[in-house]
């Protein structure tokens, strides 16, 4: 399993609570094999025919397979970035994690230098390479990990240049980065497009817009209204 999944890293999509391996004609052999023993697992497993179960996961040998994982709570991996330069950041586990340096390989693909299994090296030289990047930091569930990331206090002044006015620490460069997500921009964004986009988000969510729809509407439009303002107030101020 853990050969088949380092294979198809490229064709598969990571979600809260399993995982899809989306169809590569490339790769159709591999997932034959695959699908093949894991049919025999699960009939040896649960003592049923494997013949049954082999003749219906072969028609998926053509299809995006879901591998769902059985709920447990989630367990939490630290991983601190590092800001070498503008053009290269590192990304290094408290312990070992399989699983999340696969995720972090299939989020940054093609931009990968280097990786062990406690740490990932990633190219950052385009402003596409940093859209990359601060998506992947917007999500926190993954596979039944909650990721907390934390930051060295140099990372924004080394990756992005223009660091000023957004206080140091890892909570405070968390909350940034999380600001610009919800406005949708690029770190370091002009304050025209801040402002213009504040406008957008605020009518949008605005309480007003759902007095006739009850109190858990209403109670859903004030709290994004309320971080919106927060946001903007914050980016604003580092702007």
């Amino acid at each position: 399993m853990e050969e088949f999944f380092d294979h198809h890293i490229h064709d598969t999509l990571f979600l809260d609570n399993g995982v899809l391996v989306l169809n590569n004609e490339n790769s159709a052999n591999q997932k034959e094999e695959f699908l093949e023993n894991l049919s025999e697992c699960y009939a040896k497993a649960n003592d049923l025919s494997s013949p049954f179960y082999r003749r219906s996961l072969k028609k998926c040998r053509t299809a995006a397979v879901r591998i769902e994982i059985p709920y447990r709570d989630n367990e939490k991996v630290s991983i601190k970035l590092y800001a070498f330069s503008s053009t290269r950041v590192a990304f290094v586990l408290s312990k070992p994690s399989p699983w999340i340096i696969r995720y972090l390989k299939q989020q940054f693909s093609s931009l990968v230098l280097s990786s062990t299994d406690t740490s990932l090296h990633v190219d950052m030289g385009s402003s596409l390479a940093k859209a990359r990047l601060e998506k992947t930091l917007n999500r926190r569930e993954v596979l039944h990990f909650s990721l907390n990331y934390e930051y060295d206090n140099e990372f924004m002044g080394k990756l992005y240049g223009n660091y000023r006015g957004w206080g140091f620490g890892s909570e405070a460069i968390d909350k940034m980065i999380r600001y610009y997500a919800i406005f949708e921009l690029p770190v370091g964004a002009k304050v025209d497009d801040i402002k213009k986009r504040y406008r957008e988000l605020a009518k949008r969510y605005h309480p007003d817009r759902v007095q006739t729809k009850g109190s858990r509407a209403i109670n859903k439009y004030t709290e994004k209204f309320q971080l919106i303002q927060e946001a903007y107030c914050a980016l604003r101020a580092a702007s």
